[in-house]
């Protein structure tokens, strides 16, 4: 079961305050992997977009295990945004759960 560790609110200003919106949600897969759900509108209920709608020049970020915490996440993905085009500008955001690291049992 995935755990969603941060959603942000995403626009485009060339279309206004709050123009072109889309969230781009981020989870954390059981396997300790970072996932992406990016979709229109601020609301779950959005029609779905490929991530290679936002024209990053950096890849968004995979694996928990670079990040101590989802602060660190946050900074990262920001940073990543600001490479692309369309609505990759944040309104709002929410970090709703931190990362934290599977344990393995031998």
């Amino acid at each position: 079961m995935r755990k969603h560790l941060i959603i942000f609110r995403l626009f485009d200003s060339i279309y206004g305050e709050n123009g072109n919106s889309k969230t781009l949600s981020v989870y954390l897969n059981e396997d300790n992997t970072i996932g992406y759900s990016f979709y229109g509108g601020w609301q779950y209920s959005g029609t779905g977009f490929s991530i290679s709608n936002l024209q990053l020049k950096e890849s968004l970020p995979m694996n928990s295990k670079a990040f101590k915490n989802t602060k660190e996440l946050y900074n990262k993905i920001v940073s990543v945004l600001r490479t692309g085009c369309g609505s990759n500008e944040i309104k709002t955001f929410e970090i709703l759960n931190e990362i934290k690291e599977k344990k393995t049992t031998k």
